[in-house]
């Protein structure tokens, strides 16, 4: 018997926003959470609530690379995806390139999947943004 309960993304990221926990701990323990639950309705439970925005510039990034992480691992896995990661205040006004180098960027710029390139982000393919989920 499992007593095992996925967080909806709406509840982990609030505590990024009062916090009480990291960007990427949150964002790794959604990973796990959509990992350990392969039925659609529960997927779906977990994405269903928009996140919140936020007036810190770092938090408002993460958040519009969550958006972006929704969005691959809906299409990616048969999900339908939030209305709410389309909206626009999830793209940035400036590139974030997640690889500071410059002489990387090129391969940024290439590698990085569409989700996050519509949000200006860039941090390479998918094993770089997300790992192996």
């Amino acid at each position: 018997m499992s007593f095992y309960s996925p967080t909806p993304l709406l509840a982990a990221w609030q505590t990024v926003l009062a916090d009480q926990e990291t960007v990427l701990v949150v964002l790794g323990d959604f990973l796990d959470d959509w990992r350990r639950t392969p039925d659609l309705s529960g997927r779906r439970r977990l994405i269903e609530d928009p996140i919140p925005d936020s007036e810190d510039d770092d938090k408002h990034r993460w958040a519009c690379f969550l958006a972006a992480t929704v969005e691959y691992l809906t299409v990616r896995d048969g999900v339908p995806t939030p209305a709410w990661v389309f909206d626009n205040r999830w793209t940035l006004s400036e590139p974030w390139f997640l690889i500071p180098h410059w002489k990387l960027r090129a391969w940024l710029l290439v590698a990085t999947p569409p989700p996050w390139k519509r949000r200006r982000i860039f941090g390479g393919d998918e094993s770089m943004l997300i790992g192996r989920v």
